[in-house]
């Protein structure tokens, strides 16, 4: 066959009768659409989780994380699938508002699915769920400290603290567990004698519990840094100096700052009792206690035993 002859039966194959060739190309593709949109086939939705939790009045709480979606597996027609959304399935409703409930399980009616099509899997097919008791519980608080006061001062005494104890609400195995709710630090860096306040913000409570405050009010006091020195002094009976008391000797404590005590002479601290201010009638013999008295200047005098006896 020569070249020329081969390319008019070429040309006769492809144009000849074209209109019906064009037909019938139509068809086999409509046939293969309908085919293969018939064919079962399967597709995965993500739908979103929807809890209805119970209300605050039952005191109950949920200590279980809760999926934020289920994968719902659909089977049915290509062309159903195809045009099917997460949207047309609906959302996942957990009705949890008894409290009680320790399982739930999923199945294909839980979810709305078009006729004509089945639900193939779920995941997770089911959802365990762990309650707890909700409780109040006062609980006290700390303040911690930071920092130093002044060369020569100290805090004198405890922190007072406004309110002293806050209460803390949630799940009871947790709050059982809270020994102290504690504040930021109170920085006493510095400072001098004085009294200071400080609002201070608590720390964030355990997850699930909540403090019915944010921050309480401390006050502390600074005080100048004090030293103390004993001493054990005769005690001179003043206008009887014949007479001696019972007994003979006390101890005499002074407390002051560093300087002012260690300023003291020893022969300076003259412990006494006073008959005559005491008016006592001193013409019959007797007896009777006396206060011991200690003048110090610029210090605090302490007398162990504060007071003797005196007989006449």
């Amino acid at each position: 066959m020569t070249l020329a002859a081969l390319r008019e039966a070429l040309r006769s194959a492809l144009l000849d009768n074209l209109g019906l060739k064009l037909l019938s190309l139509a068809f086999a593709l409509c046939l293969y659409a309908f085919i293969h949109g018939a064919e079962n086939a399967q597709r995965t939705f993500s739908l979103r989780v929807v809890s209805v939790i119970p209300p605050e009045s039952r005191n109950r709480q949920l200590m279980t994380q809760i999926p934020d979606v289920v994968s719902v597996t659909v089977r049915g027609s290509r062309t159903q699938l195809d045009d099917l959304r997460a949207d047309d399935l609906g959302t996942l409703q957990l009705d949890l508002r008894d409290g009680t409930k320790t399982r739930i399980e999923l199945n294909a009616e839980s979810f709305h699915v078009p006729a004509g099509l089945t639900v193939e899997q779920i995941y997770p097919p089911m959802i365990d769920l762990r309650w707890d008791d909700v409780v109040d519980r006062s609980i006290p608080v700390q303040v911690p400290r930071t920092g130093d006061a002044a060369q020569g001062f100290l805090v004198k005494g405890m922190v007072s603290i406004e309110p002293p104890s806050v209460k803390a609400r949630g799940p009871k195995s947790i709050v059982e567990t809270i020994q102290l709710a504690r504040t930021a630090p109170f920085d006493i860096n510095g400072l001098t004698e004085g009294t200071y306040q400080r609002n201070l913000a608590l720390d964030r409570p355990p997850s699930l519990v909540e403090y019915d405050a944010d921050s309480v009010m401390a006050t502390l006091e600074i005080g100048r840094e004090l030293a103390t020195r004993t001493f054990d002094r005769k005690v001179e009976v003043v206008g009887m100096p014949r007479l001696a008391t019972q007994p003979e000797f006390v101890q005499v404590r002074i407390t002051g700052t560093p300087e002012d005590v260690n300023a003291v002479v020893p022969e300076a601290i003259m412990a006494r009792v006073e008959p005559k201010a005491a008016n006592l009638d001193l013409s019959q013999p007797g007896s009777t206690y006396l206060d011991v008295l200690v003048d110090v200047p610029r210090v605090t005098a302490e007398v162990n035993p504060p007071r003797v006896l005196l007989k006449w």
